[in-house]
């Protein structure tokens, strides 16, 4: 289970921004995390819930944001959308597509008091 080792690591980056802050409470952590992650994001939330014990972000909402895969095609340079983890330009039906989109996880904002 990688959530848990993620849920640390979100952990660590909103503790250490709101300590930047003088913050005494994070309510709420919005982050966006790309669909090749594989995160299951009921997990995420359990593990963040579980590492977030006994800190200003205890009881904290989790707000995950799924990033869709896209890509670009290096015949035609057509931007595109993956569905169902097809890698054929819509366009010009071209296999030569660069990923662009959908490997990303970070943190985007941190509400804190």
């Amino acid at each position: 289970m990688h959530e848990m080792g993620i849920a640390q690591n979100i952990l660590e980056i909103a503790l250490e921004a709101a300590n930047r802050e003088g913050a005494t409470k994070i309510s709420r952590i919005d982050l966006v995390a790309g669909e090749l992650r594989g995160l299951v994001p009921m997990q995420l939330t359990f593990c963040f819930g579980i590492v977030a014990q006994n800190t200003i972000a205890s009881g904290a909402y989790l707000n995950i944001e799924e990033a869709p895969v896209t890509a670009h095609c290096e015949d035609c340079q057509t931007d595109f959308p993956v569905e169902e983890y097809q890698y054929l330009c819509p366009k010009c039906t071209s296999t030569k597509v660069r990923v662009t989109g959908g490997s990303e996880l970070r943190v985007k904002d941190i509400e804190i008091e």
